[in-house]
């Protein structure tokens, strides 16, 4: 979708005690990448504190679309990782001089109400790259599965054997998993209403 902020704005005000979960933010289509820190700070403010802040790389159709070099796809993950963090947690103004975002007063608000932060929640198509910086920084990996359960429980395999070799406990907190489901009065009706926008 376009703006997955504004539907986690409309949840957060809609909703009383469930988690908002915006899967996520592709933080090299903001400029400045603040906006995501402000706007996710705001959906945890109306919310009470129930935001979970998915921010992730990007892929193939943002670098197409909108002619991005995917040789520092990952550069400029971090920074604007670094960036959206500090806002949350540091008192503006303070000023960003980096390789990507150059911000001489950055002075965020409103602050989230969770402290030191919104949960943070990595989304990905399971590069091991993905899962070593998200087990590094102690954030949830969440898978996203578009293309059934066989490959989704491969994926997942490998996540636990990369945590594993890493040294991190098997915490089910440190993933996440999003499948897509249909649901019908039949096994066939399920095809006939999903099969084309699934693939699609």
């Amino acid at each position: 979708m376009p703006s997955p902020n504004l539907m986690g704005s409309i949840l957060a005000r809609q909703t009383k005690r469930v988690k908002i979960a915006v899967i996520g933010n592709a933080l090299r289509l903001y400029n400045p990448v603040t906006r995501v820190a402000e706007e996710f700070a705001m959906i945890d403010v109306i919310s009470g504190g129930r935001l979970i802040a998915g921010l992730v790389v990007g892929g193939g159709p943002e670098y197409y679309s909108f002619s991005m070099n995917p040789t520092n796809a990952r550069a400029m993950f971090q920074e604007g990782m670094d960036l959206v963090l500090r806002a949350w947690t540091e008192p503006g103004p303070f000023e960003h001089y980096g390789e990507f975002w150059k911000l001489k007063y950055v002075n965020p608000w409103p602050r989230p109400i969770q402290k030191p932060h919104p949960t943070v929640w990595i989304p990905g198509a399971g590069s091991v790259e993905t899962w070593r910086w998200a087990a590094e920084m102690d954030y949830v990996f969440c898978y996203l599965s578009y293309y059934g359960y066989k490959m989704a429980r491969n994926v997942m395999k490998g996540f636990w054997e990369e945590m594993a070799r890493l040294g991190k406990d098997r915490n089910p907190y440190r993933a996440g998993f999003a499948q897509v489901v249909g649901v019908a009065e039949s096994r066939q009706q399920a095809l006939d209403l999903y099969t084309e926008p699934a693939e699609y």
